[in-house]
């Protein structure tokens, strides 16, 4: 039987030591980030528990790439480094891809229409970068 403890504990290493994820946010919005990126490396390896270490890893890299991926893009966008419409299309479009590529084929993935909703929000200067991570976690959990 696979130790998934093991599985999980070297993914949260790997994922809370990787500074360069988060460096441009606050601690609040940090903590918000990496807590969304821990949460949904635990459920993906969860579900590798009656596979083999190497069909584990194989299943889990992806995955654990797009993670990583879509936590640097939405902690640049929550900094505001997605300041007009066109880049925040092409960041839409990256997430949706990334998304996919965590969750798989069977989540209903938010609207386009209403990830852009809150993409645009950025430009809400009474938002904190918290705030906003927490709008995108809500939109991305919510069933659609």
């Amino acid at each position: 039987m696979a130790d998934l403890n093991a599985r999980m504990e070297r993914v949260i290493e790997e994922i809370a030591g990787n500074e360069a994820l988060l460096q441009m946010l606050d601690t609040d919005a940090a903590t918000e980030m990496l807590n969304w990126g821990i949460s949904t490396a635990k459920s993906m390896i969860s579900r590798t528990l009656e596979f083999d270490d190497f069909s584990a890893e194989l299943a889990i890299l992806p995955r654990l790439k797009a993670i990583r991926q879509s936590m640097r893009a939405i902690g640049n966008w929550a900094a505001g480094r997605y300041a007009d419409p066109a880049s925040r299309t092409q960041l839409r479009d990256k997430l949706l891809g990334h998304f996919r590529t965590i969750f798989g084929e069977e989540k209903q993935l938010p609207p386009p229409e209403k990830l852009d909703e809150v993409l645009n929000q950025v430009d809400d200067k009474g938002q904190s970068p918290q705030q906003l991570i927490l709008k995108l976690k809500e939109l991305i959990e919510e069933p659609h």
